[in-house]
């Protein structure tokens, strides 16, 4: 699978996405990064540990999928950014916004970017 591709065409749906990493199941991170010319508001240490958490945080929410059925994805704002975690079988795809985006933008990115995986689910490999 070519997951840089898949990378650059959510990059290519707005200006606004300063980072889409594709992790697994651990928070390593398997390709992506930051936008070319877009410098990282945490250093290196604080980004590996964020990624292990949300790896860490997939597990949790993955108890209540009998109950509640399995999570999309997971929307936060927070002041200096606003975040999108897609659960995408074993592995997971963390995409960070600028915090000026509206919500209901973010919703309909949200979207687009499971349209992407749709015709491309990235699976276990």
């Amino acid at each position: 699978m070519d997951y840089q591709k898949i990378l650059d065409a959510i990059f290519a749906l707005n200006n606004d996405i300063r980072y889409a990493g594709l992790i697994d199941e651990t928070g390593v991170l398997i390709a992506g990064g930051m936008r070319h010319g877009i410098d990282s508001i945490v250093d290196q240490p604080s980004e590996e540990l964020y990624l292990t958490h949300t790896a860490l945080r997939k597990s949790m929410r993955e108890r209540f999928d009998d109950t509640m059925g399995q999570a999309r994805f997971v929307y936060v704002e927070r002041e200096k950014l606003s975040l999108l975690t897609f659960y995408l079988d074993k592995k997971m795809l963390l995409v960070t916004l600028e915090p000026s985006l509206d919500s209901h933008v973010i919703m309909d990115l949200a979207e687009d970017i499971l349209d992407i995986f749709s015709g491309n689910k990235i699976t276990a490999q």
